[in-house]
């Protein structure tokens, strides 16, 4: 599974849109904000776009639709619908590969995850040429990744405050800054530790992030750019939500399968090692 997310993560990224209007400051302490939020069966909306080009020329988009469920600590589970499109040109590269049927299933339907606990069961895109007969989820070990590829966690525990305390201008509503990938949790993009994240905080009144936008760039050589960008947007705060496991009868654990889950085919060491 960690194999498919620093995959997904390395050949992935949503170029960042106009700002909303401003808005007024927030009232609230944001990171209060938040852990008011950590209540059992709320939960929020979540919906992002994670997109990877090269000097500006789009790659592979994903974008992200779904849930995420509150616990007393934090996040409990959460529910989440990824759409993936390529570039032409990269399918047609990659038409006659031995992974052509894992890139054909990633790009024709929706994949979808949920994760509860310690598991993570997924069904769809991208398992789908690996289900046998009667099985419509594969369960693996919760890499607490998104599909869409790592992002920076709002959610994981002090990010929302080191990233206010880096902030280079925080006014109407919207807080700025650059950061170190060291100073997060995980590595957001599959970037190095000293290679920094650009960030934009929408919070409104009560003091609840409603957009939260990054951005990667990785020089390539030749005067080239990777650029990974994702723009997240929450709504729905403090609405109720649920997320359950599939029934046990719908699902193959991962370790049963006859093959291994699929990587995203196609990816040049060249990304790896430029994306760290």
């Amino acid at each position: 599974m960690r194999k498919i997310l620093v995959g997904l993560a390395l050949t992935t990224g949503v170029a960042l849109i106009a700002a909303p209007a401003a808005q007024a400051a927030p009232k609230a302490d944001p990171v209060k904000s938040l852990k008011a939020q950590y209540v059992p069966g709320k939960g929020v909306k979540t919906s992002s776009t994670i997109r990877m080009s090269i000097s500006g020329d789009p790659v592979i988009t994903a974008r992200e639709s779904g849930v995420t469920a509150f616990g007393k600590s934090g996040v409990t589970a959460t529910d989440r619908t990824t759409k993936f499109h390529l570039d032409p040109v990269i399918v047609a590269a990659l038409e006659d590969e031995e992974d052509g049927q894992s890139l054909k299933d990633l790009v024709r339907t929706p994949t979808r995850v949920i994760s509860v606990k310690q598991w993570s069961y997924l069904s769809g895109g991208l398992v789908a040429s690996t289900l046998p007969e009667g099985k419509t989820w594969v369960r693996t070990p919760n890499a607490g990744d998104s599909l869409g590829g790592p992002k920076v966690d709002l959610f994981a525990s002090g990010t929302l405050k080191t990233l206010l305390a880096s902030a280079s201008s925080y006014r109407n509503g919207v807080a700025k800054g650059t950061i170190k990938v060291s100073q997060l949790p995980g590595r957001p993009f599959g970037a190095k530790a000293g290679q920094k994240v650009s960030w934009t905080l929408w919070i409104d009144a009560k003091g609840l992030v409603s957009r939260f936008a990054t951005k990667l760039s990785v020089p390539v050589g030749r005067g080239e750019t990777m650029d990974f960008t994702a723009d997240e947007r929450f709504t729905g705060w403090g609405s109720k939500v649920t997320v359950t496991a599939p029934p046990a009868a719908d699902w193959i654990d991962s370790k049963d399968l006859d093959q291994e889950l699929p990587d995203v085919p196609g990816m040049p060491d060249a990304l790896t090692e430029a994306a760290g």
